[in-house]
């Protein structure tokens, strides 16, 4: 079995270089209480504009919306480190509170975040960002509440009251609400980073 897994792994991360020649990034679920309203209009966005995306969560099993919305993700945390990852996405959601001190999924946001890749993330998806450890006096935003509170003194973070922060490769908001507007910034600075480079 742990051959299989090792073998199907190697075949996947030859599928995608070889596949792809365009840019390939990442979008994170949490495997339960991921916000599904935002993932479903993010898909929408990323899928009319052409961009190409894996979703990976932290368990291979079906992950659970809040509002019932069930996906099946392409593979998870463990195997990102051998596929491309040209962006990343954490969708939000109270299951990222519970996923707040994965290491696996640290390394993931460290590593695209010293390549400077973009980093979206929303509601209690910045959570992810501070305990990383990527936030060098970067400004953002997320949702505030008896949940989070503690964490803006703790992680000594620059709180900005905006619905869409943009701070160098990160971006982020306190709701899915504004997820329109977030995703718009994403494809905005994901035009501006790579299909300049081919003109």
């Amino acid at each position: 079995m742990k051959h299989a897994k090792l073998w199907l792994c190697l075949f996947l991360s030859l599928f995608f270089v070889t596949s792809f020649a365009e840019p390939v990034g990442g979008i994170f679920l949490p495997h339960e209480q991921f916000d599904d309203v935002e993932f479903m209009i993010t898909t929408s966005l990323l899928d009319s504009a052409g961009i190409t995306y894996y979703v990976f969560s932290d368990r291979p099993d079906t992950c659970r919306g809040k509002s019932g919305y069930d996906i099946i993700p392409f593979t998870v945390t463990d195997s990102v480190a051998g596929l491309p990852l040209d962006f990343l996405i954490i969708n939000g959601g109270i299951g990222s509170v519970y996923l707040s001190d994965d290491e696996k999924l640290h390394e993931i946001i460290v590593r695209a975040d010293s390549e400077k890749k973009l980093i979206v993330a929303s509601n209690f998806a910045p959570i992810l960002l501070m305990k990383s450890g990527i936030l060098k006096d970067r400004e953002i935003n997320f949702v505030r509440n008896n949940i989070t509170q503690d964490l803006v003194e703790e992680y000594k973070i620059k709180f900005k009251s905006e619905p869409v922060v943009v701070s160098e490769n990160l971006i982020t908001s306190p709701s899915a609400d504004f997820v329109r507007y977030y995703i718009g910034a994403f494809l905005r600075r994901y035009d501006e980073a790579f299909n300049s480079k081919s003109e």
